[in-house]
């Protein structure tokens, strides 16, 4: 496959999912930072979650988040350690936006790919924590599992599936492009 690449799996991912558990109030904490709306709520409800430990920031109204290049961490970066130690370990540090996303059982992502001159230079990765997917990245498709390290073409269409009979959970993270990625 040439949109999607398994990087690996069988990773133990139960010291993220604990940390997880120890900070349940960090969820949908993206539409406020220090009593500051972020996002319009109405306009972007969904039936997922979202806890973002580093996301994207405009420099004036009206700009789209996609064309800012500015990452800001939030308060829960500096709980979550364990996803913050996987990270320098597979990608020293070079790690730019990241979020924790859920989606409910039976639930999916329609298919979009993600624009914006941020993500002209940026490779995306999920690391699978919780529940098995079917992730599809142009009219390539793969089955998911907990503990699986995986980048995929973002600038192509792509969409989630859970097929799982538990709400997924996925790390999903973006790094600078560099050859040397996995």
């Amino acid at each position: 496959m040439k949109n999607i690449r398994i990087i690996e799996t069988g990773l133990d991912v139960n010291a993220i999912k604990a940390q997880l558990a120890q900070y349940p109030e960090d969820w949908g904490h993206q539409k406020k930072l220090d009593g500051v709306v972020l996002q319009d709520p109405e306009r972007y409800h969904t039936m997922s979650d979202v806890l973002q430990l580093v996301m994207g920031q405009v420099e004036y109204m009206g700009q789209y988040v996609g064309d800012s290049e500015i990452c800001l961490g939030t308060p829960a970066l500096k709980k979550h350690t364990v996803i913050v130690d996987f990270l320098r370990h597979y990608f020293s540090g070079r790690v730019r936006r990241c979020a924790f996303l859920t989606l409910p059982i039976g639930g999916t992502v329609g298919s979009h790919t993600d624009h914006g001159s941020y993500y002209l230079n940026k490779d995306r990765y999920h690391l699978s924590i919780q529940g098995r997917y079917r992730y599809t990245v142009g009219d390539e498709s793969v089955e998911v599992e907990p503990g699986t390290l995986l980048w995929f073409n973002n600038k192509l269409e792509h969409s989630a599936e859970n097929l799982a009979n538990e709400v997924r959970i996925t790390f999903v993270f973006d790094v600078v492009h560099d050859p040397e990625n996995l």
